[in-house]
């Protein structure tokens, strides 16, 4: 029981910083003001510098078979990150299309204004959505870190902000809002 109590920990805690990562973003957002690419360049930056301090600059190694298995393993013949997304794509095509959140999202990055004049707590939604895109960020972190069985906080995902903005470009997402498809997102990114 220790062991799985472990490991559930050492999945849902990276999972959870993310998504603190990600509130804070919405909340400079949406309560300082600060503009969305500067605030999240902020923490992007700074977690970086803040893992470097953390880890001393050093590889670290994390060994673990469970860990391993989320980047590695392949039930049925398949790559679990196959499963993953899978999942995040179904579920967030049902959260778009079925739920007031999703609908909310899709008016406020549309047109902010009037969605908050239709009554949508436009900072809430906004701080949600960034919440949502660092725990997500923390899963793919995880990924990373059982296909490579290590971490070095300065290279794990280096780069991969560009590829997935362009892969929602790519996918027919206009960067302007207020038109979304997970389908295009997730062909954007298979082309990426």
């Amino acid at each position: 029981p220790g062991y799985a109590i472990w490991i559930v920990m050492a999945i849902l805690l990276p999972m959870a910083a993310a998504a603190a990562a990600g509130m804070i973003n919405g909340l400079l957002v949406t309560r300082v003001k600060i503009q969305p690419i500067v605030a999240t360049l902020i923490l992007f930056i700074a977690g970086r510098g803040i893992g470097q301090v953390m880890t001393n600059g050093n590889l670290q190694v994390i060994d673990d078979p469970v860990l391993r298995y989320i980047g590695l393993g392949r039930p049925l013949g398949v790559p679990i990150q196959v499963m993953l997304m899978l999942v995040v794509v179904l579920v967030f095509m049902w959260l778009l299309r079925s739920t007031v959140f999703g609908r909310q999202l899709i008016a406020v990055g549309g047109n902010e204004a009037a969605a908050r004049l239709c009554g949508v707590a436009v900072a809430r939604v906004k701080t949600l959505a960034y919440v949502i895109c660092g725990a997500l960020a923390g899963l793919a972190g995880l990924i990373v870190v059982g296909i490579n069985s290590s971490s070095d906080a300065n290279q794990v995902g280096l780069n991969m902000e560009l590829d997935a903005i362009a892969a929602v470009a790519v996918g027919g997402t206009s960067l302007a809002g207020g038109r979304v498809s997970i389908v295009g997102t997730l062909i954007g990114a298979l082309i990426m």
